[in-house]
């Protein structure tokens, strides 16, 4: 059975048609299903009537008499209460008005009043319609399911059947002017079914029975997503005064089958739900039916399928051209299961409809479903109609265009115009130069301008002019050129004949565009004929100079060979011809566009709105597709061979990429040998001459020809540089030493010439004369090494600069000159030493009475006693002490000289018993006098300023040559006492020395200072200006154990702190050292060892310092530490764990045979992929390890890529077990 919108089993219910059908059907009454009552009562339920917006106590379904008569007044309130101004009725009605009928406008109005006449309510009386048969009834409601015997009440929504056709504005329309929201909103009147009671009193409303009624409301809003209106109760009150207002009441969410707008048509509205009634009981009707079949048993003696059909069926299924996988025994044995289920089925409908049909009064419930009747023609013949011969033959005549002779010559003209157009060419391919493909864009663009200007002016001036020189005479009649009425133009036939013209002219472009692409893709393919066989693994030779791959024709393109720092490339790419060739073959094509068609340039007389154009070839046609998918294969194809050449001469990259100051800089570490010069640069020179036979100026591989001089001229010239510079490096090695030599003799030659200043000079220059002949001998030989590799650069007619040839002779003139000095020098040197041994008499006799005055001053300090005089003293003894070591140095000079002259060697022994004499009173008064300054310092300046260590050490050293003085002064009371008075200052201040200490301890900080304060009851802060005579003052010399204690836990935290900062220090110098991995785009981590090492030592310190009483001020940074380097170590032992797997699988699943073969495993492996392709693009970015690491999130996903590359790598062991 075939019934259009019919329900299926599992769909709820069919939506009505977009339109309700014309004519209405008559009133029908629905008593048979639905009870019949004006006022139901029907429990609540949600989507009947929403829940009301407002808070309601509703009331009991049982009123007062009076509430009751109230209730039916406000039920039967006409819509003059509303302001009927905001939404005036619509009424449809022609625009123009017939004469003799009444003007629209009245009649407008006469039928709005009308509307408002109309009684809702008496309209759905009179169609049979009441309240309940708006809405759905439930299984759990408190009404009888029957109003007849085995009717079947309604239990699907009305509102799904609504037919929106009906409605003559949109919910939008309808509440355009309700301005939602403003304070100055206006009121969309209308009536709605709603409970007659706003409130009950039951504490249950699911069991409560409510009361329907049509009311006035005012619509509020309406929703989208149900469908529904928003509208309030509108309830009449009448004043004392008799003034009569509105009050707004309960709010509800109704459908628009229970709402009728003031400005609708009561009729149209209650047709409309009329039609929704007839199709749910429609629907309903078809619903009972296929529940009633599929509910009946299948009998053991009901018709079944026969074995033979049944094979049959499966046979021709099995069979089916496009069904090639091989159909399981399962799936076969489902289908079975199925035919043999809807075939019992269909018997089943056989039977149950002549059950229904025999005994119709068993059951009234059930409709059968009604076929569409067919019309079976009655005879076996067609009748063919009468057909007016002569009458088409004379019309046919009437319009025939070939009968005038001025029609012939416009069509002949235009009919040579055309083909002149026809055969026209769009691309400019017969240059017989190859053009580069900048200059061959430019060509075609220049020819693409000329036709389009000669299609757009030229053409359509001439076949305008035939027009008008032919036809221009006739002034009326059937081709007017002078008609300005479209209507005229259009039955006339120049309007026939514009159309022939057009489609003539239409048909010219085409063949143009069409023998323009064919000829440009010929031109393709016969330069690419050659190349269109070539394997894509294509390997060229070693034969450069000739090509296997010659064009049928001149080739079309000029490409340069291009070696540079890139590689081995074209210029242009090869890949820029593809795409521009195919712009050229569409700019080609769109070349034709925008031709406009003849009727303007024909009929000036007549207004032609727009500009229309003439119909070319389209961009997207099957024929210009595969024309450009030719032209396209073909030039990629012709690719192939010219990267199978460029790959011959990457080995060509290295001499062509070669950095001359790199090669020279290498060459400068070397050793260069006469011979290893020689034979490298006849290397050079044989290379050259073999890429010169080797490497042709040009070639041609299919269409294109490529330039290859520019590169065999740069790796000629390269290869001769090449030679030139081993040359010039080695002319550079013999210059140096050339210069080294020559430097050696202007040395030599110098010091020949300086004048001696004391015997020892003349003494030393002496000596170095002697050593002179050797050096002379020793330069010789090596000059002539060097003047042997000279020779060298001559055999390879290297020509030297004027500078290093000077210098070569300059070199060779040195050892004649320098022996002519030395025999000038021997001369002077004799007159030299006479006059040094005279002065060497003199200055002795001066320095004997120098150190007799220095006697005297030595003994006159045995009687400095004045402790006070102390800086005077010592400043006395630092002169003294001065002079005696300038004594002791002349002495050893001028024993010396006495040696060199040959003459006896003076004493000067008392000069050294002076010096010991004069060392205890230096020491005594140079350490009294610094121990003064020392101890006035300690007191008085800053705290902060003093270094304990050096304080420390001062004293000690102090105490201790004070102890020497005294052992020393045995002999010298007054010197002796002295001794004493410092030494026992010194040992006064001795004890403070660990109070300073603690006071001056680096880890003090306010904390400390505090707790020292709060142990000595004393406020102690470290000022700026605090000194330590003011601790004296403070007495803290007696608190020197509280001090100590806390010096020492400062001390400690102090210990802790550096750790810290030592830790961190570290920390911020670590960073991930990464490496591209082949070609794969991504990274990979070098050796962790010293990162692993360093967070075993960091680990190890923070679980000391954990462990360490002075850890409280730095718990929280001693475990912030200890977690972060713990995730530091798991997140990397994660990390290379995942490396190493990912660096075993990534061969494998690089191919994509491994991912057909495991999909699954493959997609796991595509999932960790790409988190490990994010992680490490994160590391090369952020490579700082303690920025990166201490993530929790990182860890995770490292964790995750672990787990996948598990499940991946254990997927592929079970594969290859199974393989």
């Amino acid at each position: 059975m075939e019934v259009k919108n019919a329900p299926v089993f599992g769909v709820l219910v069919p939506y009505p048609p977009r339109k309700p059908s014309r004519p209405k059907p008559p009133a029908l009454n629905y008593d048979h299903i639905l009870p019949s009552a004006r006022k139901c009562f029907m429990k609540e339920q949600n989507g009947l009537c929403s829940e009301a917006i407002s808070a309601l106590n509703f009331q009991s379904p049982i009123a007062e008499p009076e509430a009751q008569q109230k209730t039916q007044r406000q039920s039967i309130l006409k819509f003059r209460s509303c302001n009927t101004s905001i939404y005036p009725s619509k009424v449809q009605l022609p625009f123009q008005t017939a004469p003799g009928q009444i003007p629209r406008k009245l009649k407008i109005e006469r039928c709005q009043r009308e509307y408002l006449k109309l009684d809702l309510e008496q309209l759905l009386a009179d169609k049979g319609i009441t309240s309940s048969h708006l809405l759905t009834r439930h299984e759990n409601s408190s009404e009888p399911k029957t109003t007849q015997d085995n009717a079947v009440s309604s239990y699907l929504p009305l509102e799904i059947f609504d037919n929106e056709e009906y409605d003559c504005r949109t919910p939008e329309d309808w509440l355009a002017s309700c301005n939602v929201g403003s304070p100055d909103r206006k009121t969309v009147c209308g009536k709605a079914l709603l409970p007659t009671e706003d409130t009950i009193t039951s504490d249950d409303p699911e069991t409560t029975s409510l009361e329907f009624s049509w009311h006035s409301v005012e619509v509020l809003d309406f929703s989208k997503e149900k469908s529904q209106y928003l509208v309030r109760k509108v309830h009449q009150i009448t004043s004392p005064t008799a003034e009569t207002t509105e009050k707004a009441d309960t709010e509800y969410w109704i459908p628009r089958l229970r709402l009728l707008f003031i400005a609708e048509d009561p009729r149209v509205f209650v047709e409309r739900i009329q039609h929704a009634l007839r199709q749910r009981a429609n629907a309903e009707a078809l619903i009972l039916y296929h529940l009633s079949v599929d509910c009946m048993p299948n009998f053991s003696g009901s018709p079944s399928l026969d074995a033979q059909s049944l094979e049959r069926i499966k046979r021709h299924a099995a069979s089916a051209p496009r069904l090639t996988f091989t159909i399981s025994e399962q799936c076969i044995g489902d289908l079975e299961k199925e035919v043999k289920l809807e075939y019992g089925r269909t018997m089943n409908r056989l039977s149950f409809d002549n059950v229904v049909k025999r005994q119709p009064e068993n059951f009234p419930h059930i409709i059968l479903p009604q076929k569409d009747p067919q019309c079976v023609p009655q005879k076996g013949c067609v009748t063919v109609p009468c057909f007016d011969y002569e009458g088409k033959k004379a019309a046919f005549f009437s319009k025939f265009q070939l009968r005038n002779l001025e029609v012939i010559r416009v069509i002949s003209e235009i009919w040579q115009e055309c083909n002149n157009v026809a055969a026209m060419k769009l691309f400019n391919i017969t240059s017989i130069e190859p053009l580069q493909l900048n200059d061959f864009e430019v060509l075609q663009s220049q020819v693409h301008t000329q036709i389009h200007n000669y299609l757009k002016e030229k053409w359509l001036v001439a076949t305008s002019n035939s027009f008008h020189s032919h036809l221009g005479g006739f002034n009326r009649g059937a081709y007017n050129l002078n008609e300005s009425s479209w209507e005229m133009y259009t039955f006339s036939k120049l309007y026939k004949l514009m159309v022939v013209v057009r489609n003539k002219m239409q048909d010219s472009l085409r063949f143009l565009v069409q023998d323009s692409l064919v000829s440009l893709t010929q031109a393709f393919l016969d330069t690419c004929d050659s190349v269109l066989t070539c394997p894509q693994d294509l390997v060229w030779g070693n034969n450069l100079i000739t090509s296997s791959y010659k064009p049928k024709r001149d080739p079309l393109f000029l490409v340069d060979l291009v070696l540079d720092q890139t590689g081995v490339h074209y210029r242009p790419p090869l890949g820029n011809f593809e795409p521009s060739v195919i712009n050229l073959f569409d700019k080609g094509i769109m070349a034709t566009y925008g031709i406009l068609q003849l009727d303007k340039f024909v009929m000036k007389e007549m207004y032609i709105g727009g500009d229309p154009w003439l119909d070319s070839v389209k961009l997207c046609e099957p024929f210009v597709n595969e024309l450009r998918e030719k032209v396209r294969s073909a030039l990629i194809q012709a690719a192939i061979p010219l990267r199978a050449y460029a790959a011959e001469y990457e080995k060509y990259l290295e001499l062509h990429n070669l950095n001359m100051n790199t090669y020279l800089e290498s060459h400068k570490s070397d050793e260069l040998t006469a011979q290893m010069v020689k034979k490298e640069v006849e290397q050079h020179l044989k290379d050259k001459e073999l890429i010169e036979r080797s490497l042709p100026a040009s070639i041609v591989i299919g269409p294109f020809m490529v330039q290859v001089e520019a590169v065999r001229k740069a790796l000629s010239n390269k290869k001769k540089l090449l030679a030139n510079a081993v040359l010039e490096l080695f002319a550079q090695k013999l210059s140096k030493q050339v210069d080294d030599a020559c430097e050696e003799c202007d040395v030599i030659s110098a010091k020949l010439h300086e004048r001696p200043a004391s015997i020892e000079e003349l003494v030393e220059k002496r000596n170095f004369m002697g050593q002179i002949p050797e050096q002379l001998k020793i330069y010789k030989k090596q000059l002539g090494k060097t003047l042997a590799d000279y020779d060298l650069l001559d055999s390879f007619f290297f020509c030297l600069s004027n500078d290093d040839f000077e210098k070569k002779w300059t070199a060779i003139g040195w050892p004649q000159r320098i022996i002519n000095q030395m025999e000038d020098v021997a001369v002077q040197d004799e007159e030299d030493e006479q006059l040094f041994r005279e002065t060497q008499l003199a200055d002795q006799g001066d320095f004997e009475e120098r150190l007799g005055s220095l006697q005297m001053l030595v003994a006159r300090f045995a009687s400095y006693t004045n402790i006070e005089c102390a800086q005077v003293v010592a400043n006395e003894m630092r002169r003294t002490d001065k002079q005696l070591k300038e004594c002791l140095t002349l002495a050893e000079t001028y024993n010396s000289r006495e040696r060199l002259f040959g003459i006896p060697v003076t004493n000067y022994s008392r000069l050294r018993e002076l010096v010991e004499d004069f060392q205890p009173f230096k020491d005594l008064w140079i350490t009294t006098s610094s121990w003064v300054n020392w101890h006035e310092s300690w007191l008085s300046d800053p705290l902060s300023s003093i270094s304990p260590e050096r304080l420390e050490r001062n004293a000690t050293d102090a105490h201790e040559t004070m102890q020497k003085c005294i052992q020393g002064f045995k002999d010298i009371p007054d010197c002796q006492s002295v001794a004493m008075i410092i030494c026992s200052r010194i040992e006064d201040f001795l004890p403070n020395i660990p109070l300073i200490y603690g006071l001056r301890n680096p880890g003090m900080r306010n904390r400390h200072w505090e707790m020292l304060s709060d142990r000595i009851q004393m406020k102690v802060q470290p000022k700026a200006d605090l000194t330590f005579a003011r601790c004296l003052e403070l007495g803290l010399q007696n608190y020197a154990d509280d001090i100590a204690h806390v010096a020492e836990v400062a001390g400690k935290e102090f210990a802790i702190e550096q750790a810290l900062e030592k830790i961190e220090q570290e920390w911020s110098n670590v960073f991930f050292e990464v490496l591209p991995y082949q070609e794969t785009g991504t990274f990979i981590l070098e050796s962790l060892d010293k990162i692993f090492q360093l967070l075993d030592d960091h680990i190890v310190m923070t679980e000391s310092m954990s462990s360490s009483p002075f850890k409280k001020t730095f718990e929280d940074q001693i475990n912030t530490w200890d977690s972060k380097l713990r995730m530091i170590k798991d997140m990397l032992k994660e990390w290379l764990t995942c490396q190493r797997s990912w660096l075993s699988l990534e061969p494998t699943f690089s191919s994509d045979e491994i991912h057909q073969q495991l999909p699954e495993e493959g997609k796991k492996y595509q999932q960790m992929e790409q988190i490990w392709r994010m992680v490490m693009r994160r590391v090369f970015n952020t490579k700082k390890v303690i920025e990166l690491c201490p993530d929790a999130f990182l860890l995770y996903k490292l964790k995750e890529c672990n787990k996948l590359l598990e499940q991946v790598q254990k997927g592929l062991s079970e594969y290859m077990e199974i393989k």
